[in-house]
């Protein structure tokens, strides 16, 4: 993808984009859940830096479609072939901006493979997961990918992108024991926990991301939801809204919204719209 161009230059800087995997906004805390689910991001929800979307749905119920719409230029609204999609990654090395992807899900299956060619763009890469095939298993939590990210090569422009295991079933598998704060005796109490374990990695994700010098903004976001609720995951067979209720938060530094005080408004002016086009949004607010 040498020959895209872009029209301007964007601004040096460091832009995070975690990507979470299964998590209904309507089992966190931020988002007015009974439950203590999201104590980092509750305490954070109001700082005039974090920007919490609350009208923020996925265009489809599997990792791989909504994915391929969340970080290329195909979408449910186009028919460019996925061949000819410029991916967000592309576009952030056109604009001379060093790539990374740090992954615990799993490299090489047919849930998985189309995103793997998306990330194979990125210039450094650290898959933590050795599962192969239809499987969820992993070898660690997602709170090892805070140790990657403390290992990659640091630029002074850089998108990094951090893809969680998350919230996907099986859900006891995705937390330490000591963040079993719900006994974990039925699905609720173990989506729970492991609502819990994801706050906490986000936190971590937030503290080690302002460290990094140029640090302009983090982006978190689900590929979807699971309807917990309704004691269905998100298969697309069974399709339910809730499957399509994900969360969605943005935060800034103070540089940046110094520098970009428009798209700043533009973003807050949205915290409360139907938001489906990810992938533009992510352009917007990085390039």
């Amino acid at each position: 993808m040498s020959k895209l161009l872009l029209s301007h230059k964007p601004e040096a800087g460091v832009y995070v984009l975690v990507i979470g995997e299964s998590q209904n906004r309507a089992h966190m805390q931020a988002y007015n859940y009974h439950r203590a689910t999201t104590p980092w991001l509750d305490s954070m929800k109001n700082d005039k830096n974090m920007l919490l979307f609350t009208k923020a749905y996925s265009c489809h119920t599997h990792t791989v479609p909504t994915l391929l719409y969340a970080l290329t230029a195909k979408n449910q609204y186009n028919n460019i072939a996925v061949k000819n999609a410029v991916s967000v990654l592309e576009v952030a090395e056109a604009a001379g901006f060093e790539t990374v992807w740090l992954s615990n899900q799993v490299k090489y299956s047919a849930w998985d493979t189309p995103v793997t060619s998306i990330a194979s763009e990125a210039n450094q890469q650290k898959w933590i997961n050795s599962t192969l095939g239809e499987s969820t298993n992993t070898d660690y939590f997602d709170g090892k990918l805070i140790e990657e990210l403390e290992k990659i090569k640091i630029t002074d422009k850089m998108l990094i992108v951090m893809h969680l295991m998350g919230n996907h079933g099986s859900y006891e598998q995705r937390y330490p024991k000591a963040f079993e704060k719900y006994d974990g005796k039925n699905t609720i109490d173990k989506y729970d926990n492991s609502i819990i374990y994801n706050d906490y990695v986000m936190s971590q994700v937030y503290k080690r991301a302002r460290k990094i010098p140029n640090f302009k903004g983090l982006v978190y976001c689900s590929d979807h939801a699971d309807a917990i609720d309704k004691n269905l995951s998100h298969d697309a067979a069974q399709f339910d809204f809730d499957m399509t209720h994900i969360p969605l938060y943005i935060y800034l530094s103070d540089s940046y919204i110094q520098n970009n005080s428009a798209k700043y408004k533009s973003l807050e002016k949205q915290k409360t719209s139907c938001l489906l086009m990810i992938c533009y949004l992510i352009l917007c607010w990085a390039f």
